[in-house]
């Protein structure tokens, strides 16, 4: 279909996929949470109140629960497993914030455990806040050294934030006291690919299948490999092999839909996704992609509900408020698109590309000033944004700023933005 709008239509982000193996590797070596001994008269009614949580707990009830281990709290301030409990069902809430704040009151009651720091960091990881979580995982290794767990951790929280050498470090580390760690092995191949040796990351993964051959999480990375060399067969092969291991596992479906797309194969890419989000209700990103995969296919109104639903698992999903406000405003739902565009700028106030949106949203609409104001900002974040010189240029001709406007899509061309050259043709009677 081309393009009916004077500006280029954003393109849905692709979310990260080693992240979903990464945060799975990070669910496999948590630490276990100690209980407390002390018992006193508060604390054995708070008990009660944290038993029934985690009997409606298994239930399924999230909401009494919640209530439940709120009434523990509030008997007994100080019960910090009652509080690390109800932070890690507000975590499964997609409710992050008050998570991390009842993480952070626990560290608070007992900044001596280890184990709420790490709790705290893979709050973080979730956040995409690399940051915090190695800070957190920084200080868990301080007050319990070379602990497997937290290394494994640490390494992981490095690698999601691009520091291939510090997570080396820490993997070469454990590889070093044990040469069977497969955890570690995998960790290190994700790294080495990330970082394009193509050699050092295939023997880590050969000797990963060698000592774990049925491991359905190494061909899993072997698939994830294979895709990032662009080696689509081999990488499809790698993630059948995973699901014929494993036909539960959620992350191999979603990743083989990746293929399928790439394909250009819209039918089995959203079968796959199917699969995906039937083993796992609570997979924000096979959401994503099977909204963007609806997109593709022209089914605006199934990408829209899919969109909601990525955000209502992960609330602070930027990517899918981003993409949920566009489609809204391409369906003409202006007034419903803006607060999606809003408040993914409120998450990321730094983010040059959702101020281009928000302008591009505002011209499609008419509200040329608006949408003036969105891309001088954006060019103020990053002076060299084409794309948002460009579209500048072509609200400030419709806006009847012709002379300004010719300028904007002269230097945006001069940026090395060739769509601007078809518009000065036809906006101002040259080629540059």
């Amino acid at each position: 279909m081309k393009n009916r709008y004077p500006f280029k239509l954003p393109l849905a982000s692709t979310t990260r996929l080693f992240g979903g193996v990464l945060l799975l590797l990070i669910a496999a070596c948590a630490a276990p949470l100690n209980a407390q001994n002390v018992v006193s008269p508060a604390r054995a009614q708070a008990m009660q109140y944290v038993q029934q949580a985690e009997l409606s707990k298994r239930g399924g009830n999230f909401n009494n629960a919640y209530q439940e281990y709120t009434s523990a709290i509030t008997i007994d301030p100080n019960y910090v497993e009652a509080i690390m409990k109800r932070a890690l069902l507000l975590q499964q809430m997609g409710r992050y914030q008050e998570s991390k704040e009842d993480y952070s009151r626990a560290i608070e009651l007992n900044p001596y455990s280890e184990a709420f720091y790490d709790q705290r960091a893979r709050l973080s990881l979730l956040q995409n806040d690399y940051r915090s979580a190695i800070t957190d995982l920084d200080r868990a290794l301080e007050l319990s050294p070379y602990t497997d767990y937290l290394l494994d951790a640490r390494a992981i929280a490095q690698l999601e934030g691009k520091e291939y050498d510090k997570a080396l470090e820490d993997i070469n580390f454990l590889l070093k006291i044990n040469p069977q760690d497969t955890m570690a092995r995998v960790l290190r191949a994700i790294a080495y690919t990330q970082t394009d040796d193509y050699q050092l990351a295939k023997a880590d993964i050969d000797t990963a299948l060698q000592v774990a051959p049925s491991s359905e999480l190494v061909y899993d990375v072997k698939g994830l490999f294979h895709l990032h060399f662009n080696e689509y067969d081999a990488a499809y092969d790698a993630f059948t092999k995973a699901i014929d291991y494993n036909p539960g596992f959620a992350i191999a479906y979603y990743n083989r839909s990746v293929i399928s797309r790439k394909r250009n194969n819209m039918d089995e890419a959203l079968r796959d996704l199917n699969i995906a989000i039937a083993l796992n209700q609570n997979f924000p990103n096979a959401y994503f992609n099977r909204a963007v995969t609806h997109k593709q296919m022209g089914d605006l109104e199934s990408a829209k509900s899919d969109y909601s639903r990525a955000i209502d698992v992960k609330s602070d999903f930027t990517d899918a408020l981003f993409n949920r406000g566009f489609t809204r405003s391409i369906l003409g739902e202006y007034a419903a698109s803006l607060p999606d565009i809003d408040e993914a700028i409120r998450q990321n106030p730094g983010d040059a590309t959702l101020y281009n949106l928000r302008g591009n949203v505002n011209t499609l609409f008419g509200k040329y000033w608006d949408a003036l104001e969105d891309f001088d900002r954006a060019i103020d974040i990053d002076p060299r944004y084409s794309e948002a010189v460009y579209n500048r240029g072509i609200t400030r001709i419709l806006s009847y700023q012709s002379i300004d406007g010719c300028r904007d899509l002269e230097e945006s061309l001069r940026m090395g933005y060739l769509p601007a050259r078809e518009k000065l043709d036809f906006f101002c009677n040259k080629i540059k």
